[in-house]
């Protein structure tokens, strides 16, 4: 009953997230953020699924990109209104059953997005949102970058399920995050990395 709809619904038996990375840049001259979040899913029931999660996006931050990797092709979204966009995902999600990827907004800093089919039998759909973001400027000479978060899901996690993440800059950068670490890599080159619990993200 949920599918192709405008709410994330209940939990799907045999729908897990199995992959999930967070590729960034930080320009502190800028004071913006640009962050690429590839998810992938994988279903392990005996129908075709539809992956739903809605996102926290970082405060005044935007989906300025997404993609949808199509037989093993990323192919580029298309930007429309909201009412125009969701009507044709009707139409190729539920009608005519085929690889299409929605994101929408769900209010301040919050993002739907939904994707289907993820195929039967141990199938998987991956795709990925661009957001860009500005930097909460905490002082004259120091910001800080908070990174999106699932806030809302339809899908599952392995007990041991961990986030990627690399975020680069050319400015010292720190973190206070459980599993990521900060160092310095060249002449001007800083990097945040490491693997990061859903819950602590």
């Amino acid at each position: 009953a949920d599918h192709g709809g405008s709410v994330v619904g209940g939990r799907i038996k045999g729908l897990d997230i199995v992959a999930s990375r967070l590729d960034g840049s930080i320009s502190g001259d800028d004071a913006v953020a640009y962050l690429e979040w590839t998810v992938e899913f994988r279903n392990t029931s005996a129908v075709d699924r539809e992956a739903r999660l809605q996102l926290a996006l970082p405060p005044g931050g935007v989906v300025s990109r997404a993609t949808l990797w199509v037989n093993g092709e990323e192919r580029e979204a298309a930007y429309g209104g909201k009412a125009e966009v969701r009507a044709a995902y009707q139409r190729v999600a539920v009608q005519q059953r085929r690889d299409p990827l929605l994101v929408t907004t769900k209010g301040a800093d919050r993002v739907l997005a939904q994707a289907f089919p993820v195929p039967r039998n141990g199938g998987t759909i991956k795709f990925k949102l661009g957001i860009t973001a500005p930097l909460d400027l905490t002082t004259v000479d120091k910001a800080r970058f908070v990174l999106p978060a699932i806030v809302d899901r339809n899908f599952s996690f392995a007990p041991d399920f961990t986030h990627s993440v690399w975020i680069e800059g050319k400015r010292p950068l720190s973190t206070a995050t459980a599993g990521l670490t900060a160092q310095q890599f060249g002449i001007d080159r800083y990097r945040v990395s490491g693997q990061v619990s859903d819950a602590g993200l």
